[in-house]
């Protein structure tokens, strides 16, 4: 005498539900036999094993998807947004030799003053000469340690200074850029970054990354860089006071092949309180340039 397994007749057709909860999911299979009224309880755990094992992996697949990310995933994201801002310092670094450029400042009277302006770019050393057409050569700014360390030798005064704290924000040249602007040290090295989502900037998609200042004490509350996806190029910093708000842009306006590689020869850097405008070019590179290392001593500068 054969035994029966429960099932729902609809016409010539018997049903069988099994349910299975997996990690708060409930999965329900169907075995549907249409050959015989009656399904044997052998026939019935077959079936039910069978289906079983095809659909768990489905279902763990499932739960694995919407379980919310563990605090390792968020410190990829943030891993990744460190790595676009290292991208982007490789694209600010000065080119190695000599460079030539120019500082345009811009009133709101519309009145303008230039500044020309000489680099001498080694490993982690430059040196920079700033003059102009009236008064001639009028301040020496060398940077060590790859901008860490900023020397300024004024040459009016026969003064040497050695810029650190709050100081390295004074504007050179009264202009918008700062010491610390020229300086090109690593932003990856002093901020951390973190993506706060994606805007378009110049019809290119870009990520926004939000950079915070691993030392306080500096005239940047924060920062925002725009890079570009894919390539990670960066077209506009916006810089924070410490009460968050925006007070000076820069904007890569101009890029050009310097060697073997991409580089901005033009930058301008917008101050929203004072409506002022310095504009940033360089036309100028020498290459294969060696330097004597003494040039990049402090001690030199006013000799």
């Amino acid at each position: 005498m054969r035994r029966e397994c429960f099932g729902r007749k609809r016409s010539d057709l018997y049903y069988v539900d099994g349910w299975y909860l997996l990690s708060g999911f409930a999965l329900q299979f169907f075995t549907h036999i249409s050959t015989r009224p009656i399904i044997e309880c052998s026939s019935f755990l077959f079936a039910s094993r069978r289906l079983f094992f095809r659909y768990f992996p489905i279902a763990v697949f499932i739960a694995l998807s919407f379980a919310p990310a563990s605090s390792q995933d968020e410190r990829k994201i943030e891993l990744t947004a460190q790595e676009m801002i290292a991208r982007a310092d490789r694209v600010l670094d000065y080119p190695q030799g000599i460079i030539r450029g120019r500082l345009m400042h811009i009133m709101p009277t519309g009145k303008t003053y230039k500044v020309d302006i000489t680099g001498y770019i080694d490993k982690t050393d430059y040196l920079f000469s700033f003059s102009t057409a009236e008064r001639g050569e009028q301040l020496k700014v060398l940077f060590n340690f790859g901008g860490e360390e900023i020397w300024v030798y004024n040459m009016l005064s026969t003064k040497l200074f050695h810029k650190t704290g709050i100081d390295k924000y004074e504007a050179i040249a009264a202009t918008n850029f700062s010491f610390i602007d020229f300086s090109n040290a690593d932003l990856q090295s002093n901020y951390t970054a973190k993506i706060t989502g994606t805007a378009v900037i110049k019809e290119q998609e870009t990520y926004r990354l939000s950079l915070t200042p691993i030392f306080r004490g500096g005239a940047y509350g924060n920062m925002t860089v725009y890079v570009t996806k894919g390539t990670y190029f960066p077209l506009r910093i916006d810089y924070h006071d410490t009460d968050g708000v925006i007070f000076k842009t820069l904007s890569i306006v101009e890029v050009a092949k310097v060697g073997s590689r991409n580089f901005p020869v033009r930058y301008d850097m917008l101050d929203i309180r004072k409506g002022t405008l310095t504009m940033l070019t360089f036309h100028g590179f020498e290459e294969n340039i060696k330097f004597d290392k003494k040039i990049f001593f402090h001690q030199t500068l006013g000799k």
